[in-house]
This record gives C-alpha cells, structure tokens and sequence, in this order.
C-alpha cells in the first residue's frame, strides 16, 4: 500500500459562481460526465464538488477515517455497501426517499442491497492500444506472459482484489477465493509478471496526469468503458479498445451511497435520485461508456450504443463471468500482503 496519495477536489463553478449549496461526493475519476453536473446546477442551484479515489483501499480508509464527514456521495462496490451500512457510515436507501429507484433492474438492485443504489455495471478486462496491438487479446495471458513487443509496456491495476483477477482466471480459482496456496500461485504469476509492468496507475489517472510513461502505456488492465474515457481524454477516437478475454472475467456494480452524518443527506438523496432519472442515467452512461442498471435509461440511448458488446456483453460472456463478494480480513490481509510485494518487487527492478 502507498504510504501517500493525493487526493483531487475539482470545483465546478457557475458562471457567476453563486450557490445556494454544494455537495461533495467520493468519486472514480471522469465518472460522473460534466453535461450531468451541469444539468443538476442548472435546476437546483447547487454545486458539485469531487473528491477522486484511484482505488477501493483508498477509498475506504477515506470513508472509515473520522476525518471525513465533509463527504456527502460516495460510489461504492456491491461487496462493500453493505458492511459499511452495518456500520452506520451510509444511510438506508429505497423506493421511500429514492423514487426511481423503481427503474433500477432488480438483479442490480439486489447486488447492492438495502442501502445503496446501483450505479454503473460492467466488465473487467484488456484495453490496448489499436496501433500497437492489432489483434484483439482473447486470454489474460496476453497481459501476464505479453510478448517482446509488449514488455514494458503493461499496465495493471494496485488493487488487492483486482490485481489477483487475472491470474485466478488463467489458473482456474475462484475470484473470491480464500485458499491460501491458490493465492500464492497467483503472487507467483504476478512476479514473473512484473518485470513487464510499466505502472500500476489507474490508466485513467495516468492519463489525466498527463504522464510521460502513459505514452509507453499500449495494453492495460481496465474497467469497461475505460477505453471511451480514456479516447476522450487524449482526444484520439477508437485509439483505445477492449476486449474480455476467453477465460472469463468480472461482473462489477459500483453503487451511490449518501453518507449518514452528512448534513446534506437531504440534498444527496435528492442528487442520487436525479442520477436514476431514465434521461439523465442514459446522458451519464453513454457519455461515458459504462453500462447502466436503469431499464427505462435504455430508451433514450443511441442503436449503436446499445449495440456495443464491450459495453453491454454477449451472453456467453456473463455466463463465465463472477461477482465480487465479501471477504474475511485474513484473505484482505494476505492479498494487501501479495499487492505490496508485487509492488516492492517491481519497484527494485
């Protein structure tokens, strides 16, 4: 685990800059699309504030720490929603304060349980470079065992669950697995690995930082949808692709929780509604390129958007894929273990 991270607050201002009121929400990176900011200011005159992660640790020492009440949102995975609603961190959340909460598919709805509401869906998989990599990459052992041209030029992701994803996939273990040699098989496949490794930066984060090692970035471990907030970034279209290799991969749901103690529960409740309106959820969802929970969201989305399987994935892909589920501390502690070795292994290079 990092010893620092910097934490960014973006400030979106009217052009008067006046506000009855603002929110701040804990929040990936370019996950919340602007033309959704704006419309809320517009119709209610308060300000949205972001506080970024780049990764689910980070992001729940922020939420466990007593330093953080100033948060109001925070986006949450399904495996946590409910351990820190057990905890009192995030309030209760259904159809009597969020109404449409009713456009949410229940399948999602169920992931997230009885105190958040389901957000963005997707896969976890390969994003390339398309003039670097012309061929599609239909197994994870593109990005563990990549090819000469490829080495060095690999990105992967510093997270104690989805760091280990692709080596349990190739070798055949459960992602939620709590079997100790399993997990060691997997920290022996991320050390031949390493060498190969350019970062373990979020790819999005490199990207905004505008890094010169995200230049030598052309294969990385991603989210889908990364790939669009990715090409927005940079300004190139379609440079960035994705492909969910062969194997199989990750079924995620990251869920809007409002913060118990804030006192702008009121107003978060109301934003996280406004997120669930069928127009606004599909603005957010395809202006980003993630898939969305909401079932009335579908109609106001474009043919060829709903048509994009890297975004909503064929059948025989959600058929091999799994979901997150909670795990024990001895399996958090032993996986932090493994990711932070990885990490000093790769950093003594």
């Amino acid at each position: 685990m990092k010893p620092f991270r910097l934490i960014v607050i973006i400030l979106l201002l009217t052009p008067l800059g006046v506000y009855a009121e603002s929110l701040r929400i804990l929040n990936w990176e370019d996950y919340l699309h602007p033309k959704v900011i704006e419309a809320w200011e517009h119709e209610t005159n308060v300000r949205i504030e972001e506080v970024y992660f780049d990764s689910d640790e980070v992001r729940d020492e922020i939420l466990n720490d007593a330093s953080s009440g100033n948060i109001d949102i925070a986006v949450v995975d399904e495996a946590v929603s409910e351990l820190f609603g057990e905890k009192g961190k995030i309030a209760k959340l259904d159809e009597a304060n969020i109404s449409n909460l009713r456009h949410i598919d229940p399948f999602w709805k169920k992931a997230c349980g009885q105190y958040t509401v389901p957000y963005m869906w997707g896969t976890l998989g390969i994003g390339y470079r398309s003039d670097k990599v012309k061929q599609p990459p239909i197994s994870w052992q593109a990005l563990l065992e990549p090819d000469q041209a490829m080495q060095g030029h690999i990105g992967m992701l510093d997270d104690y669950r989805d760091m280990l994803a692709p080596a349990l996939f190739v070798l055949g273990h459960s992602l939620n697995t709590d079997n100790e040699n399993e997990l060691k098989a997997a920290f022996e496949y991320l050390k031949q690995q390493a060498p190969a490794v350019l970062t373990y930066e979020y790819a999005i984060t490199l990207a905004n930082s505008q890094h010169e090692d995200f230049g030598q970035l052309h294969m990385a471990l991603l989210y889908g949808g990364d790939q669009h907030v990715i090409n927005e970034i940079t300004g190139k279209p379609g440079l960035w692709k994705y492909a969910v290799p062969h194997e199989g991969t990750i079924l995620w749901v990251d869920c809007l929780a409002a913060i118990q103690d804030s006192p702008r529960k009121e107003i978060a409740v109301q934003f996280i509604d406004f997120l669930n309106r069928p127009d606004i959820a599909a603005l957010n969802a395809e202006s980003l390129g993630f898939g969305t929970p909401n079932k009335s969201a579908v109609r106001h989305m474009s043919d060829a958007y709903r048509s994009d399987q890297a975004v909503f994935p064929s059948q025989d892909i959600l058929d091999r894929s799994q979901q997150y589920s909670v795990l024990d501390k001895n399996n958090i502690v032993l996986r932090k273990r493994i990711t932070g070795a990885i990490r000093q292994i790769h950093e003594s290079r």
